[in-house]
C-alpha cells in the first residue's frame, strides 16, 4: 500500500479531475479515465498502487458533479415538458438549483448508506447473498428487461381520433422500445464477437458504442432543442418532506445495490424495479433516489474491488483498475472508504458553488456552443481509443440513441447493447446467433 500522503494526494487529484470533466454534457468518467490509461498510461505518471484510489476519487466526483450535465445541459423545448425527467421539468420552471439540492441530499444519503455498509455489512453479509443468487443471474436479467417493456405507459397527452391511432398511439413507444433494444443488441454482439475493432483496444471496444447511445446522441438533442430563456431561482430552498426523502433514499439504496453487486443489471434498471416496488411518487422523490441510487451504483460497484471477502470486478473503471493493480489487503478497503467520505464532501461542495453560479448565468446560447464542443471531442475520443471503426460504430450507435429520442422511449434500452450479447453468451448460443448474422 502506497503512503498515506500519496495516498491522498492521488485521491484528491482523482477528485478534481472528475470534477473537472463531470459537469460537461455527454461526457462519462469510464470513458475519459479509458483515454487517460490509453494516452498517458499508468506507473510512470502515479504508482500502480495509488491508481485505484485516484479512480475512486474521480468516480465520486462523476456520481455527485454529473447532477449539474443532468440539470442544466440536457434542455428540451417546452412543449415537451410532460415528456421530460423530473429535472428537465425543474430546469423549465426556473428551478434547476432547487432540483440540484434535491439530488445533492440524495447523494449524502447515499453516502453514508454505502459508508455504513461497507463497514458493518456488505463484509459479513454479501458474499453469502451473492453466492446463493448468482447462479440465477441470467433469469433476474430476462426478468428486468421484459418489466422494462411492461411498465412502458404512453407519455402523449393526445388522443386518436379512430381505433386504430389510438391502438399505434398506445403501442409505439413499447414497440419503439423492443425495436431500439434489439437493434442496439445486434450493435453490441456485432462489436463484442468481431474484429471489427482492432484487438489493441480490447479494454475500450465498446467506449463509442456508449458515447452513441447516450453521451452523442444526448449532445446533439441540445443542439436540436429550442427551449426558452429562463431565469432560474439560486435560492437554497427545497419543497419535499421527511417521509419523501426516506421512502425515496430507501428506493435508491436497494436499486443501486442491485445494480452495484449484479453484472450487467445498471443503476437505470435497479432504479426501474426499486422504484415500483416502494411505490415512489412525486418529482423530489424521484430525484432524491436518483442521488442515492447513482453513487451506490457507481461508487458502491468500484468499492467491491477493495472487499477481500468478495472482490468483484463491476463497471468498466474496476476492470480498468484491475488489469493494472488489484487491492490486496483489508487495510486498502478501509482507506478507500475514507477516500469516499473525503472525496463527497469535496464534490458536494464544488456541486453546490457551480450550481449557484450557473443558476445565476443560465444561457441556452452557451449550451448549445458547449454542445458542439462536446461532439467534436467525443468523436476525438472515439478514433484515438478504437480508430476509423469505431467512427462507424458510433454514427451507428447515435442514430439508434436518436431512435429512442423519436419514439419518446427510455434511452435505457439502448443497454440492449450489453445485455442481449451477455444474455446469448451467457446462455450458450453465440455459436448460432453469429451463424445467424452472417457472421460464421
Amino acid at each position: 500500500m502506497v503512503p498515506l500522503s500519496d495516498l491522498l494526494i492521488w485521491s484528491l487529484a482523482g477528485v478534481l479531475f472528475g470534477s473537472f470533466i463531470s459537469w460537461i454534457p455527454g461526457f462519462h468518467i469510464f470513458n475519459i479515465m479509458a483515454l487517460l490509461v490509453a494516452v498517458f498510461g499508468v506507473g510512470e505518471l502515479m504508482p500502480v498502487q495509488a491508481f485505484p484510489f485516484f479512480a475512486i476519487g474521480a468516480i465520486v466526483a462523476y456520481a455527485y458533479v454529473s447532477a449539474i450535465s443532468s440539470v442544466y445541459f440536457s434542455v428540451a423545448d417546452e412543449s415537451a415538458v410532460f415528456l421530460l425527467f423530473p429535472t428537465q421539468r425543474y430546469l423549465l420552471l426556473g428551478r434547476g438549483h432547487e432540483a440540484v439540492l434535491l439530488y445533492l441530499i440524495g447523494a449524502v444519503a447515499g453516502t453514508l448508506v454505502l459508508v455504513l455498509g461497507a463497514l458493518f455489512i456488505f463484509p459479513k453479509v454479501l458474499p453469502p447473498i451473492y453466492q446463493a443468487t448468482s447462479p440465477y443471474i441470467t433469469y433476474f436479467l430476462v426478468a428486468i428487461v421484459v418489466f422494462m417493456f411492461m411498465s412502458e405507459w404512453p407519455k402523449e397527452g393526445d388522443r386518436g381520433k379512430t381505433p386504430a391511432e389510438r391502438l399505434w398511439l398506445a403501442w409505439r413507444q413499447i414497440l419503439g422500445g423492443i425495436l431500439v433494444f434489439f437493434l442496439s443488441g445486434i450493435l453490441g454482439f456485432i462489436v463484442m464477437n468481431t474484429n471489427l475493432l482492432p484487438t489493441t483496444s480490447a479494454y475500450t471496444r465498446l467506449t463509442p458504442m456508449f458515447i452513441g447511445f447516450f453521451g452523442m446522441s444526448w449532445v446533439i438533442l441540445n443542439i436540436l432543442s429550442n427551449p426558452p430563456m429562463l431565469e432560474q431561482v439560486p435560492d437554497d430552498r427545497v419543497e419535499s418532506s421527511l417521509y419523501n426523502t426516506l421512502k425515496a433514499s430507501f428506493g435508491g439504496a436497494l436499486g443501486g445495490t442491485i445494480a452495484a453487486v449484479y453484472p450487467i443489471i445498471t443503476g437505470g434498471m435497479g432504479a426501474l424495479v426499486a422504484g415500483h416496488m416502494t411505490s415512489q411518487r412525486g418529482d423530489d422523490a424521484f430525484i432524491i433516489s436518483q442521488g442515492v441510487n447513482r453513487v451506490i451504483y457507481y461508487v458502491g460497484a468500484f468499492t467491491l474491488l477493495f472487499l477481500p471477502q468478495l472482490r468483484l470486478t463491476r463497471g468498466a473503471a474496476a476492470w480498468l483498475v484491475s488489469s493494472i493493480y488489484t487491492p490486496k489487503s483489508y487495510a486498502e478497503y478501509l482507506a478507500a472508504i475514507g477516500v469516499i467520505l473525503l472525496s463527497a464532501g469535496i464534490s458536494f461542495i464544488f456541486t453546490y458553488y457551480l450550481s449557484r453560479f450557473l443558476a445565476n448565468s443560465f444561457n441556452v446560447v452557451h449550451i448549445k456552443k458547449l454542445s458542439y464542443v462536446v461532439a467534436v471531442t467525443l468523436v476525438a475520443i472515439s478514433y484515438l481509443l478504437t480508430g476509423p471503426m469505431g467512427l462507424a460504430v458510433l454514427f451507428v450507435s447515435t442514430a439508434i440513441g436518436m431512435m429512442a429520442a423519436a419514439f419518446n422511449t427510455r434511452r435505457s434500452y439502448c443497454l440492449g447493447g450489453l445485455i442481449l450479447p451477455v444474455l446469448i453468451s451467457m446462455t450458450g448460443h453465440t455459436g448460432y446467433f453469429m451463424h445467424l448474422l452472417g457472421l460464421g
